[in-house]
């Protein structure tokens, strides 16, 4: 049985009928009951489905950084998960179906206004990642010494992500981090994007090459 929710005009929560009544964020929503399909799903709904496989694989152990990296974009309807997923799915895939890949230099972990690191690098040596920016802070563009870096290496090969325990600052200028055995071999894709302290403003993510692991 459903529950109307604010009166008779209200929306409602719960099962009436044929529908189903939910909300997220004060809006209402409904939606019909979930219908067995019938007939096979067309080559397009196919080719749809393993683009959001092959993206959702990539972008969900990462969820931690888009919470902050696409916090801001409309998200009155969106979640920063889903936002991410708009974002990239027209830039980041491609190839034929069924073979879809991801193009990892269009892919973006974050987008904003705020100012970036200036000049950015990643590079490896004597086992370490290493991740260098620049330092200046700016009152005109307010940036702050304490603006958060944040920095992710993903290695294909294995399928796993590696960051710092916890975000450097701006006026750090570089952080480096031990790469561990079992990933310390081939190449990783890099990226880095800023946040201010109180994560509310976040810059546009760069994406800083493929490093190869000596």
């Amino acid at each position: 049985m459903g529950t109307i929710v604010h009166g008779a005009n209200g929306g409602f929560k719960g099962k009436a009928g044929s529908v189903i009544g939910s909300s997220w964020k004060s809006i209402n929503y409904i939606k019909g009951l979930y219908k067995k399909r019938s007939k096979p799903a067309s080559e397009a709904q196919l080719m749809q489905q393993e683009k959001f496989r092959t993206l959702m694989r990539f972008l969900l152990p990462i969820n931690v950084f888009l919470k902050i990296g696409f916090a801001g974009k409309n998200s009155e309807k969106l979640t920063p998960m889903n936002a991410a997923f708009q974002f990239n799915q027209k830039r980041a895939i491609t190839g034929v179906y069924p073979d879809f890949a991801l193009d990892y230099s269009k892919i973006s972990i974050a987008d904003g206004g705020l100012y970036g690191g200036g000049t950015v690098a990643a590079a490896y040596d004597s086992g370490e990642l290493i991740f260098s920016w620049s330092t200046g802070a700016s009152e005109t563009f307010e940036t702050f010494a304490d603006d958060l870096v944040y920095v992710l290496a993903y290695h294909p090969e294995k399928d796993e992500f590696i960051s710092t325990p916890a975000p450097s600052t701006r006026s750090m200028g570089v952080v480096t981090f031990l790469v561990p055995d079992h990933l310390a071999t081939g190449s990783v894709h890099t990226w880095m994007f800023l946040s201010n302290r109180t994560k509310t403003r976040v810059s546009k993510s760069v994406y800083l090459g493929e490093v190869q692991l000596i």
